[in-house]
């Protein structure tokens, strides 16, 4: 039984499911799953297509596939350890231990656990459980025989369970509460958001505003930056000669703050993809807070710096609009953390890559700046690409409707969609839809187009856009890299 290669690679696989339990166990002491950590390094280091490929075709499950692909991962490699190193011999335990002992580390490392009691905690928590597995799997009584090998695997496996649950909730205990030390408030100042038309509100159609709850969220942060308003500030400083600072109760009753809805496109989205949103948000104009620093003649670029280490910059030259935003609300209540929180930048009319969150610093640099996804060889603009997409349908007897979302960057010098045009045979042919009002000037614009249909009930529909100036929506397909997607969206519609 010992020699046996399925026994081998079972007990290695046992192990590595034990170190990734004693991993999660040991998250409260250390400040998180620390294979985390590995999936943040494989995030940061992925190439842009890889990136890509991963948000257009997981959408908001890529995050959660990645880490699972890690745990995967783990165990795959204890297992092909325990397979490459066939016994447990007294002589050789030590240096397991060792090794697993400096992988525990440099996990605990990554994640950006100080070197402190519970770095140490951790360590024990998460090395004694694949320990003690290794011990009664591979003990010479158990290991001789297929029939107690395989009690001891289910014993294992009710007992280590258990076990894991009382390491996990012990140091949660000995830490204390891990809540966030913030709580989601009502903005004092803040107003209802438009609410639309009702005439658009029917079966598919998104709402006028999106909610905060519903707004995608897509980022490259596997575990969200926690942070402290009473300790968080904002430093706006670089080639300027005032620098300063912003506490976040400072920054909340900014004299200058406003209200704004604005849609928000990931320059992943697909044709048609459902990674986009509008939200109603709050912030303070990002010209205020750089004008007040007085930037030198010789500033190129603002940088904005984020607590998990992202960056982007846009030039100094476009931060002279107004409708560019530190936004510290959304909805009527300040961000939460999947947004951003404390505080997030918002361009109307760029993609999401150019919109920082969790800002700590705003750099006004002498330098062009390299940002995140430019270096990646995404375009460094990022405007907006026109489009028009298919969200609703509905039927009434013989009156069928069909609606969607068109939207426009602003940076081509289109201020709004001034028409959409749909097609329900395919392209053949084309009818005006109707366009709800404007609710904001960098919003969506919601389309609807009806019509009697009483012996039909599948439909090949066909949306595009026209700008301002009459320009209509290209039809070329590209793939979201480097610039964003672009084509017709068509969709089979059944009513």
């Amino acid at each position: 039984m010992t020699s046996s290669t399925a026994h081998r690679t079972t007990v290695g696989a046992l192990v590595g499911v034990a170190w990734v339990g004693g991993l999660f166990a040991a998250g409260p002491l250390v400040g998180g799953f620390a294979l985390a950590a590995a999936g943040e390094w494989i995030i940061v280091r992925s190439p842009g297509w890889l990136s890509t490929m991963a948000v257009s075709q997981l959408g908001f499950f890529a995050k959660p596939v990645l880490v699972a692909a890690v745990v995967a991962g783990a165990i795959a490699v204890c297992a092909a350890t325990a397979l490459a190193w066939p016994r447990f011999a007294r002589g050789k335990r030590p240096v397991a231990v060792g090794l697993g002992t400096v992988a525990t580390a440099a996990l605990f490392f990554a994640l950006g656990t100080d070197s402190s009691l519970g770095f140490v905690g951790g360590l024990f928590v998460a090395l004694v459980p694949p320990y003690v597995v290794a011990h009664l799997l591979t003990t010479p009584r158990v290991a001789s025989s297929r029939r107690r090998f395989l009690e001891r695997v289910g014993a294992v496996a009710v007992g280590g369970a258990v076990s894991l649950g009382g390491l996990r909730a012990g140091a949660g205990w000995i830490v204390g509460p891990q809540e966030s030390p913030r709580v989601e408030e009502p903005l004092e100042r803040s107003v209802s958001p438009p609410s639309g038309d009702p005439a658009f509100d029917f079966e598919g159609m998104p709402p006028a505003i999106t909610s905060p709850d519903s707004h995608y969220v897509v980022d490259i942060t596997v575990n969200k930056p926690v942070i402290d308003p009473e300790e968080w500030t904002l430093q706006i400083d670089g080639t300027v000669q005032e620098p300063y600072e912003l506490s976040y109760d400072e920054l909340l009753a900014h004299e200058g703050s406003l209200e704004q809805p604005m849609t928000m496109v990931c320059i992943s989205n697909q044709v048609g993809g459902d990674l986009i949103g509008t939200g109603h948000w709050t912030g303070v104009p990002l010209s205020e807070l750089v004008a007040d620093a007085g930037p030198t003649e010789s500033a190129v670029d603002v940088v904005t710096h984020a607590a998990d280490g992202y960056s982007e910059a846009i030039p100094i030259e476009l931060v002279e609009r107004e409708d560019i935003l530190v936004a510290f609300g959304m909805g009527g209540r300040t961000l939460e953390t999947e947004h951003g929180f404390p505080a997030r930048l918002l361009i109307p009319g760029r993609y999401g890559m150019k919109m920082t969150k969790w800002i700590t610093r705003i750099e006004i640099a002498d330098r062009d700046h390299e940002a995140y996804w430019e270096g990646r060889g995404w375009d460094e603009e990022a405007v907006v690409e026109t489009m028009a997409y298919v969200r609703g349908a509905e039927r009434d007897g013989d009156r069928v409707e069909i609606g969607g979302v068109a939207f426009a960057g602003l940076e081509t010098g289109v201020e709004e969609i001034s028409a959409v045009e749909v097609s329900v045979d395919g392209g053949d042919q084309w009818h005006e839809a109707e366009v709800e009002s404007q609710i904001a000037p960098h919003a969506w614009r919601r389309w609807r187009y009806a019509f009697d249909a009483p012996d039909e009930t599948e439909f090949d529909v066909v949306v595009r856009a026209i700008e301002a100036d009459g320009t209509v929506q290209t039809d070329e397909e590209s793939s979201p890299r480097p610039s964003g997607a672009t084509g017709w969206h068509r969709t089979s519609v059944s009513v």
